[in-house]
């Protein structure tokens, strides 16, 4: 029954891999970029839609629209916002390697990126929900700098610093919070697999509605080298060889949501 579900709100923004059909003549990226580009896997990796009391995600790809970006942030000024010129791999997303015109550009964010926010918004009226998670993965090393060390297993965020601490803007969950996470995922996973706001500190989820202060946001990445084959094709979801492996980690970082005290 959906009264004994844990009070949580999961949002999935990049775990989509569908191209939309109206965009496809526009667009030049091949399957595997944009399996390798986006949170492939990780509609399955977060699928607690039994076990929590909302769930939001996206079939369409962090490439074509990035959910977790502001509506003004757009190229020149940036060409990995909201609506990209470039994939994370640098190449070009569109057949004009400006991008989109203004009206292909208004299209997506008023047919999938609003429709997302307004989701979430809902969700959000739900007085029992005690926490909001967005839920990411990332590349086992950053692509644009060879020499930083390799990321841990999971990076968790508040928008603040290494300890959780409040830094530049307002805390988007308490200090408190983060770190009971970080013990409860280190349960599971090692003493050490667990780094606070790096090397990420928060999206603009986490922001944007951490800021509206009716319940806590974290953002949880999962590396990847926990479960996506690093080298060859990958498939748009899980097959039968790696199936086991996705449906594990989702258990055990399902047990580590379970052990915070909401």
């Amino acid at each position: 029954m959906k009264d004994h579900k844990l009070p949580v709100l999961i949002s999935i923004p990049h775990g989509g891999t569908l191209v939309p059909k109206e965009m496809r003549g526009f667009f030049q990226l091949g399957e595997q970029e944009v399996l390798r580009d986006g949170d492939t896997w990780t509609r399955e990796i977060f699928d607690f839609r039994e076990e929590v009391l909302e769930l939001v995600e996206t079939p369409v790809p962090r490439v074509v629209i990035d959910l977790n970006r502001g509506k003004e942030d757009l190229p020149p000024d940036n060409f990995d916002g909201v609506v990209k010129t470039k994939s994370v791999f640098l190449n070009p997303v569109w057949q004009n390697p400006e991008g989109l015109e203004e009206a292909q550009r208004k299209h997506l964010i008023e047919k999938y990126y609003n429709p997302y926010y307004n989701k979430i918004l809902k969700a959000l009226e739900n007085p029992a929900v005690k926490l909001g998670l967005d839920c990411h993965s990332m590349l086992p090393e950053n692509p644009f700098d060879e020499t930083a060390e390799k990321r841990p297993l999971f990076c968790i965020s508040n928008r603040g610093g290494k300890a959780g601490e409040l830094v530049k803007e307002p805390l988007s969950a308490p200090r408190e919070l983060l770190l009971s996470f970080k013990e409860s995922l280190e349960k599971e996973f090692g003493k050490g697999s667990v780094q606070l706001n790096d090397p990420f500190s928060g999206g603009y989820i986490t922001r944007y509605f951490g800021m509206k202060k009716n319940v806590p946001w974290i953002q949880l990445e999962v590396n990847r080298s926990l479960y996506l084959p690093s080298e060859g094709p990958i498939t748009e979801s899980p097959g039968e060889e790696h199936r086991e492996k996705v449906k594990e980690l989702n258990r055990r970082i399902f047990k580590a949501i379970t052990g915070l005290k909401l």
